[in-house]
């Protein structure tokens, strides 16, 4: 408990000292004046000037705590250049607005918290990955940060998103296997809040950005429902399952709320917060109508696209595969206030330079990242897929629903209702028809939304209505081009489209849940809607509500059903209780050994116990979990030598045949303890009995290599 309190103080201190630069960012428009987004400027703003200066030679912590007294500075001199601006607004019943930010990320953050309480082990799946980045970049002193799982490299790997969690971590002084479970919970709650402002900012209705929030990330997919008629209960439910759905094991079909209770601190869950503050920023229209069509007006203008900017080019930092429907989203609704036609008005042009340069400012921000790192092989695939449509909607029906209905309502009220649109039903019938009959009735239909949103959006004539309408085209546009184009990777023709489904059906997920309660608020109180859709729509939000909370529901009664000990926030709790010499042996390493000195232990199958020590400590090993390494580096030969020569050393019968290994790597300490006693011969490795022993706790020793 005292260690959930320090924390919740801490970014409560981060977003104070944030504030008065999101107020600064954000217009009136925004309800809040952007409070809600203050703790993620401020998490990344520290991050970056922390990242920089390590960059520059500065020892990475002195570097942090230098970034953490200039933004406190920055903070400030910003809340005295606008403390009239900010007193007025607080007087004028701003302070309630900070209640309800304070109540949404509040409520999340303890929620989710709670979740990981039930289930906090960091072991399973690819925690060991997560948690070696995390705990690495905790100990780490220069920049760039050396690779875990491949001694004496740096990164290839997108580490900008664990280093923001390691900042946290260093500056609370808590230890790693707690501050883990703690930036799970922190993430979920930013997340909620972040959408509930974003829900609150279009809507001006409370009821709706509770519903943002919740479609968001605290409810589920219709898998859940299904998995509940097929059982008759809410338990037992199989939380994986809703994962894979389309093409069943071809694809990734993760949502936020898996992605939270499942706690990999993967890229994907890691940029969700920075992509929503460049959305928010993006929303609030009445901050960017100056430059997208007039120019800059003045200095402020410049500094608010260059922050822009920055957040763009860390949201590519952390994840790359945000760039297309980031790149997307930023011209939409960078012009979201100019008419379609004429299409090629200097405008728009303009706004297309200015999306331009946010992804090449973008990254030249993130200059020093890009100068170590090398991108596996890929490109652009180009296949026509065959989801099924059952498959798709059970994905994304309860978000599909309604801003369909939207779009069907407004465009019948632009073509009147007549001849012509009874055509258009009729054709685009036959098109789902026929699609269904050629595999590629999802096709179809995306392709139907898309140009339906396209139609509407500009059929529109305020941007406060164009808005929502351009986040339901982009994400049709997303969900489309999952169905034709594909980004190549490394893992083969029968999961050709895993990765690329798995990040954008993520992104379509947040813009349909943003969009989908202003469609319910705009159904309930717009003339225009027939009396009998406006007088179901309660029945139809209600009905969505039920079934996509089956999920989260099943999933927190399995758990406490199957609970077989105490809530904690404690991610080795497993280690103590199952690998006791092991926990003794890591614990020893976190208290007595400084700084990244190389630890040799057993390389062997990912998604399982092997790497523990690099993972629990972030002491880099020889060589971690080989597949991923090979991922991360187009499987460089490199790879498969080191996984080998770890082989040799252990299986060697004398030290005087490995001493050439062990100095080449600059190995350090050497384990052996339950994975090295089943995989090598007793005699083999009794050969380490020569060399000093550093701490030794029953099966597990850990030896020291004179130097």
């Amino acid at each position: 408990m005292g260690e959930l309190l320090l924390w919740w103080v801490m970014i409560e201190g981060i977003g104070a000292v944030a504030f008065p630069l999101a107020f600064w960012m954000f217009s009136a428009a925004a309800p809040e004046r952007g409070y809600a987004f203050a703790k993620i400027t401020g998490i990344l703003l520290l991050t970056y000037v922390a990242w920089l200066l390590g960059n520059l030679g500065v020892p990475y912590g002195t570097a942090l705590w230098c970034a953490a007294l200039g933004a406190l500075l920055l903070g400030l001199v910003l809340f005295a250049v606008q403390r009239h601006e900010l007193v007025q607004w607080l007087r004028s019943g701003g302070w309630k607005a900070l209640l309800w930010v304070e109540l949404w990320w509040g409520a999340a953050f303890l929620f989710f918290a709670w979740q990981r309480s039930l289930h906090p082990h960091i072991v399973d799946q690819e925690k060991y990955m997560d948690f070696a980045f995390f705990n690495t970049l905790i100990r780490t002193d220069t920049m760039p940060p050396q690779d875990p799982w491949m001694s004496g490299l740096p990164f290839n790997y997108y580490y900008f998103g664990y280093l923001a969690c390691a900042n946290l971590a260093r500056l609370a002084s808590i230890a790693s296997p707690i501050a883990y479970n703690l930036c799970v919970a922190t993430l979920g709650g930013l997340i909620f809040a972040l959408l509930c402002a974003i829900g609150w900012r279009l809507t001006r209705r409370h009821w709706a950005a509770w519903l943002t929030g919740a479609l968001g990330v605290l409810l589920g997919n219709w898998d859940g429902f299904l998995q509940v008629l097929e059982n008759g209960a809410l338990a037992p439910m199989d939380y994986f399952r809703s994962t894979r759905i389309v093409g069943r094991d071809a694809t990734i079909n993760e949502f936020p709320y898996f992605t939270v209770i499942h706690g990999d601190l993967h890229p994907h869950f890691l940029v969700m917060p920075v992509t929503l503050l460049l959305w928010a920023w993006l929303l609030d229209a009445a901050r960017w109508r100056t430059p997208a069509n007039r120019g800059f007006a003045n200095m402020a203008d410049l500094i608010r696209f260059l922050l822009l900017c920055g957040v763009f080019g860390a949201m590519v930092a952390v994840s790359p595969w945000e760039l297309p429907v980031g790149m997307m989203v930023t011209f939409l609704l960078l012009q979201q206030e100019l008419p379609l036609r004429p299409l090629f008005a200097w405008e728009r042009i303009r706004t297309v330079l200015m999306t331009v340069a946010a992804v090449l400012l973008g990254y030249l921000f993130f200059l020093p990242f890009y100068w170590h790192f090398q991108a596996p092989q890929g490109g652009v695939g180009v296949k026509l897929a065959t989801t099924a449509l059952s498959e798709f909607l059970t994905v994304f029906g309860a978000l599909l629903l309604f801003p369909t209905l939207y779009l069907g309502s407004r465009v019948g009220t632009r073509l009147g209702w007549d001849q012509r649109f009874q055509l258009c039903l009729a054709l685009a019938g036959l098109a789902v028809g026929i699609g269904l009959l050629a595999g590629k009735a999802v096709l179809v239909l995306m392709a139907a939304l898309a140009l339906a949103a396209l139609f509407v959006a500009y059929a529109e004539e305020s941007a406060e209505r164009r808005a929502p309408v351009l986040l339901i085209l982009a994400a049709s546009v997303a969900l489309l081009a999952c169905e034709v184009v594909y980004i190549k990777d490394p893992y083969g023709e029968r999961l050709y489209r895993m990765n690329t489904v798995f990040k954008l059906y993520l992104q379509s997920w947040f813009l349909l849940a943003i969009a989908t309660p202003w469609c319910v608020a705009q159904l309930l109180a717009d003339a225009w809607v027939p009396a009998r859709l406006r007088r179901a729509v309660p029945a139809l939000a209600g009905g969505l509500l039920l079934v996509t909370g089956c999920y989260p529901l099943g999933v927190t009664a399995t758990r406490l059903q199957h609970r077989a000990h105490a809530p904690t926030l404690d991610g080795n709790a497993y280690l103590r209780r199952d690998h006791p010499d092991d926990f003794a042996a890591i614990e020893w390493v976190r208290k007595n050994v400084p700084g990244l000195p190389v630890i040799l232990e057993a390389s062997g199958n990912p998604y399982s116990y092997y790497a523990r020590f690099s993972s629990n400590t972030g002491l880099p090993t020889v060589m971690g979990w080989a597949n991923h390494e090979g991922l991360w580096r187009s499987h460089e030969a490199a790879v498969e030598q080191r996984r080998q020569e770890v082989s040799r050393i252990y299986a060697a019968p004398s030290l005087a045949e490995v001493e050439a290994l062990l100095r080449k790597y600059r190995v350090r300490y050497i384990v052996v303890g339950e994975l090295e006693r089943r995989d090598f011969r007793r005699e083999a490795l009794e050969k380490f009995a020569a060399l000093p022993v550093a701490f030794s706790s029953g099966q597990t020793t850990v030896y020291a290599v004179p130097q």
